[in-house]
C-alpha cells in the first residue's frame, strides 16, 4: 500500500525508463542525429512556410507579407543563436524577471479589455499601442510592427518552470507550498492575463503545458487530479457562459448548417482541404484559399492542403512528429533536473499547439486563433519558437559537454535514466560571480 498514487506512478515509470546506458559515447541519437534531425526539420517548415504565405498572399496583398516574414525569420534566427550559446544557467537564475517582465504588457492588454467591457471599444483611445482585432485584444503595435506578449508568455513559463523545479529539492516540490501554490500561483497569474485579453486558446495551451510539466516534476498526484478537473470546468464554463463561444461549438458540430455564419472560416478551410485531393491542385494553382480569411495565419495548413493535398498535410504531420520525438530523445541524454523538464516542457508546447491547429483546420476542434508553428505568418510566433528552439540545442551542448567529460575520464558509470533525474535530489551549486 502507498499514500499517495504518484509514488506507484513515479516507480512504475521509472522501471520502464530505468535501461542505463554503461558506454556514454553510446548515446549517438540523443547527442548527434536528434539535433541534425532537429534542425533539419525546422529549415524544412520556415521554408515550406513561406512559400505558402507566398502563394496564399501574392494575388491579394503582393510579396508584403513574404518580405516581412524573411525579416522575422532572420529576426528569430538571431534569437536562436542567442538561446543556444548564452549561458543557460544564467537565464535559469533570471528567469523570474522575465516572467515579471511578461505580466506587464499582458496586464496592461489585460486592463484594456476590461474597460472596453464597460466602455465599448471606443475607450480604447485612451490605450495608446494597442491593437484589437474582431474584439480580441492580444496585440501591441508600434508603427506597422505589432507584438503578441502572449507568445513570449510560453517562453518565460516554460523557462521559469524548469528553473524553479529543477533547483526544489524533492520533499519540497511534494509540499502544497513550495510545490504547487507557489509555481501554480505564477502560472495562473500568466493564464489569467491572457484569457483577460480573450485569448482562450493561447491559454490551454500555455495551461496544458504548465500542467505537463508539473506533473512530470512529482507534485502529489491529488494535486494533479485536482488541476485536471478544474481547468476542465473553467474551460466548461467559460464557453457556457458566452454566447460567441456557444455559437462557435454549435457551428463546429455541423459546420454546413452555419457555413454563412458562424463556421464560414471552418467550411471554407474543409473545402480547401478536400479540393486538393491526395497530391494537391499544384503550387500557386489553388483556387479555394482565396475565399479563405487569414490565409496566411491561422489556416496556411488548408493553403498547404489545397496545393499538395493530403501528402503535404501528412508531411507536415510527419515533420512536427520528428520534431517533438528529437527534443524527446535530446531531453532523455540530460544531466539536469531542469535541463530535462525545459525540453519535455518545450515538447509539449509545440505539440500542443501543432495539434490544435491542424485540428481547428481539418474540422475536428472547435474554431480557434492559434499558428501553426513555423508555418504561419507572425513575428512573435516565430520569434518565439525560434529561441526555445535554441534552448534545446543549449541543452544538447550541455548534454554533450557532459559525455566528453564522462569519456575523457574514462569512468564510464551508469548515467541516470530520466525518471530518476526527475526525483533525485539535487544539491544546488554555488554560482561563482
Amino acid at each position: 500500500m502507498t499514500d499517495d498514487p504518484s509514488n506507484f506512478l513515479a516507480r512504475t515509470t521509472e522501471e520502464i525508463w530505468s535501461a542505463k546506458q554503461e558506454d556514454p559515447s553510446r548515446a549517438v541519437f540523443g547527442l548527434k542525429l536528434a539535433p541534425l534531425i532537429l534542425c533539419l526539420m525546422v529549415i524544412a517548415l520556415l521554408c515550406v512556410g513561406i512559400a505558402m504565405i507566398h502563394s496564399a498572399t501574392i494575388a491579394t496583398k503582393g510579396d508584403f507579407f513574404f518580405r516581412h516574414q524573411l525579416i522575422w525569420i532572420g529576426i528569430g534566427l538571431c534569437m536562436f543563436l542567442f538561446a543556444a550559446f548564452a549561458p543557460l544557467r544564467v537565464l535559469y537564475r533570471w528567469s523570474h524577471w522575465g516572467i515579471l517582465l511578461i505580466m506587464l504588457p499582458l496586464a496592461y492588454l489585460a486592463f484594456a479589455k476590461l474597460m472596453t467591457s464597460f466602455g465599448g471599444l471606443g475607450v480604447l483611445r485612451f490605450f495608446p499601442f494597442i491593437s484589437q482585432t474582431k474584439g480580441a485584444i492580444r496585440w501591441l503595435q508600434f508603427g506597422s510592427v505589432k507584438i503578441q506578449p502572449s507568445e513570449f508568455s510560453k517562453l518565460f513559463l516554460v523557462l521559469y518552470l524548469a528553473a524553479y523545479y529543477g533547483r526544489l529539492p524533492r520533499e519540497q516540490i511534494r509540499r502544497f507550498v513550495p510545490g504547487v501554490l507557489i509555481p501554480g500561483a505564477v502560472a495562473g497569474g500568466i493564464l489569467a492575463l491572457i484569457f483577460l485579453g480573450k485569448d482562450l486558446s493561447t491559454t490551454v495551451i500555455t495551461g496544458g503545458m504548465a500542467f505537463v510539466m508539473m506533473f512530470l516534476a512529482g507534485i502529489r498526484f491529488r494535486w494533479i487530479v485536482l488541476f485536471g478537473v478544474l481547468g476542465v470546468a473553467v474551460v466548461y464554463a467559460f464557453i457556457q457562459f458566452s454566447p460567441m463561444r456557444v455559437n462557435r461549438m454549435l457551428a463546429y458540430r455541423d459546420p454546413k448548417v452555419y457555413r454563412d455564419e458562424e463556421s464560414h472560416q471552418l467550411w471554407r478551410s474543409q473545402l480547401c482541404l478536400g479540393s486538393g485531393g491526395m497530391t494537391g491542385v499544384g503550387y500557386a494553382n489553388g483556387v479555394m484559399k482565396t475565399y479563405l480569411q487569414e490565409s496566411h495565419t491561422d489556416f496556411i495548413v488548408a493553403v498547404l492542403g489545397e496545393e499538395f493535398g493530403m501528402v503535404g498535410i501528412f508531411g507536415v504531420i510527419g515533420a512536427y512528429l520528428l520534431i517533438c520525438l528529437s527534443i524527446v530523445a535530446i531531453a532523455l541524454q540530460c544531466r539536469q533536473r531542469s535541463d530535462l523538464l525545459l525540453c519535455l516542457g518545450i515538447a509539449m508546447l509545440l505539440a500542443l499547439q501543432a495539434m490544435v491547429n491542424v485540428g481547428v483546420v481539418s474540422g475536428w476542434c472547435p474554431p480557434t486563433g492559434v499558428t501553426a508553428p513555423f508555418l504561419s505568418y507572425g513575428g512573435s510566433s516565430i520569434i518565439s519558437l525560434m529561441f526555445l528552439i535554441g534552448l534545446v540545442l543549449n541543452v544538447n551542448l550541455r548534454n554533450r559537454a557532459a559525455v566528453s567529460r564522462e569519456i575523457s575520464s574514462q569512468c564510464c558509470l551508469p548515467t541516470p535514466s530520466a525518471m530518476e533525474l526527475l526525483h533525485r535530489e539535487e544539491t544546488p551549486r554555488r554560482e561563482t560571480r
